[in-house]
């Protein structure tokens, strides 16, 4: 019971923290809550999949940004940025999300520039969160070992 309340603890301080720094909003901790019919919890499966997924995509974005912006292919980028917000958004990554928004809109309007600023921004902010959110994978599985949650 101990060792259970503790990893709930170190859970709840890495999300608050994350929450003051207006990275995470409510959406993670209502994604958080998922269990899946084992009563295992869902998320502790689907975070190691949504950080991957965001490495690939950012990479991808990396990849269509890196060329001279004539050449540089919009529609491509537009697309991305769509997944990578829908993705971000559903598991509360709010201020990923917002970034992949407005990627959107740089992409539709051609603006390679702002393109490139945002994909910096939203590089930067997952490379803030990665390895809390890490953490906070890891004392899942933890949880879900000492019979968490009930």
């Amino acid at each position: 019971m101990a060792e259970r309340h503790a990893l709930i603890e170190q859970m709840e301080a890495i999300i608050s923290e994350l929450e003051r720094e207006g990275s995470l909003d409510h959406h993670f901790r209502t994604s958080i809550a998922l269990t899946d019919v084992n009563g295992r919890w869902f998320f502790a499966n689907l975070l190691p999949t949504f950080m991957a997924d965001t490495r690939s995509a950012l990479r991808e974005l990396t990849r269509h940004l890196e060329t001279v912006p004539e050449l540089v292919d919009f529609e491509a980028v537009m697309k991305l940025g769509i997944k990578l917000r829908g993705a971000t958004s559903s598991i509360g990554a709010c201020r990923m999300a917002e970034g992949c928004y407005n990627l959107r809109g740089a992409a539709a309007a051609k603006s390679y520039e702002r393109c490139t600023q945002l994909l910096n921004s939203i590089r930067h902010e997952f490379s803030t969160i990665y390895d809390r959110l890490d953490a906070i994978g890891q004392l899942l599985n933890e949880a879900s070992s000492c019979g968490l949650p009930a």
